[in-house]
């Protein structure tokens, strides 16, 4: 099934104080974090092949891009979905997950947004990725499989011998797919002929949310409920960094200045983590709320807010922000 879309361009501008914010009730699959959303609200975040970066709404009917400099382009998808993950794809369109239509969305900047629709109902697609092998690799949450789909439209399902729940899904400098399971508290890798191996994470109940692949070679993951950052190597050894402070560690991504960084949400916290485990706080302060994070082309890092703005950081923790969704609209 392929639906054609117009894109509308917004024009981003640069956010110096916070709007009004009306309440919204957040979708499935994931709760918003104790942060009332704005309509089209950006959601995740990833850079494309394009210099820009594209980005998912938590409750709308579109997919965005917005440039280094901050000019936005919205792009309509079908209302009954939703869109969840973004990736670049192998093929230089962007690719999503759509858990509310068990699908993949394929969309670029010429307008056009095309499906792939996957075969057993009720999937949950979530996580998505460009694999090793230049194929796309995504998880199904609900059906406890991984998902590999070629460009030529072949698609496989693994389903995992002990874990639950695939969330997130990243390719390792290992040349494997690393995810994470939140409900199965584990990590898993997959070969890109579909062997699957889990690690169980020490602290219990810690639900692993993002992954990232640092400096050092290593996968590294937040952990929602757990109050951790962590990493596991290659060879599948785990080890959690207590947070600083007590909180909800939620994006996570690669800098280009060889440390983590990851958003907390509800405490309105960046943290900087070097490869050996060490933290540094950056308080946003209560108007600015860090979703997903991305690396961008530009050498800064970008993170999505629930309350309708998406922020450019430096590594030297500046931040700027552009108002992307319409207030309560």
């Amino acid at each position: 099934m392929i639906a054609l879309a117009a894109a509308a361009t917004i024009g981003g501008c640069a956010v110096t104080k916070q709007q009004p914010i009306t309440e919204a009730q957040p979708p499935a699959p994931e709760e918003a974090h104790g942060t009332a959303v704005s309509t089209y609200s950006p959601y995740a975040i990833a850079a494309g092949k394009d210099d820009a970066l594209w980005y998912t709404e938590y409750q709308g009917d579109g997919i965005g891009r917005i440039t280094t400099s901050g000019s936005v382009m919205r792009f309509k998808i079908d209302p009954n979905g939703f869109a969840e993950r973004i990736t670049a794809g192998p093929d230089g369109a962007m690719w999503f997950t759509d858990t509310a239509g068990n699908r993949l969305g394929r969309v670029q900047s010429d307008d056009k947004v095309a499906y792939v629709r996957l075969p057993h109902e009720n999937s949950s697609p979530t996580g998505i990725t460009t694999g090793p092998d230049g194929n796309l690799w995504f998880t199904e949450h609900a059906a406890n499989r991984i998902g590999r789909l070629s460009m030529e439209g072949t698609l496989a399902e693994f389903s995992l011998p002990k874990g639950e729940g695939p969330g997130e899904i990243i390719t390792g400098r290992d040349g494997n797919l690393w995810f994470a399971e939140d409900r199965a508290n584990r990590l898993g890798r997959i070969t890109t002929s579909g062997r699957v191996t889990e690690f169980a994470i020490q602290t219990p109940n810690s639900k692993p949310e993002g992954l990232a692949v640092g400096s050092d070679g290593n996968v590294w993951f937040t952990e929602l409920t757990g109050n951790h950052v962590g990493k596991i190597t290659p060879e599948g050894a785990i080890t959690e960094y207590e947070l600083p402070e007590k909180g909800v560690p939620l994006g996570i991504a690669a800098g280009p200045d060889g440390n983590i960084w990851v958003t907390m949400v509800r405490e309105h916290v960046i943290l900087r983590v070097s490869p050996s485990g060490d933290f540094t706080s950056f308080r946003t302060g209560v108007d600015t709320v860090p979703g997903f994070i991305a690396s961008g082309p530009d050498g800064n890092l970008w993170f999505t807010e629930p309350n309708g703005k998406i922020a450019r950081l430096t590594t030297q923790g500046q931040i700027t922000e552009f108002r992307v969704a319409k207030v309560g609209g």
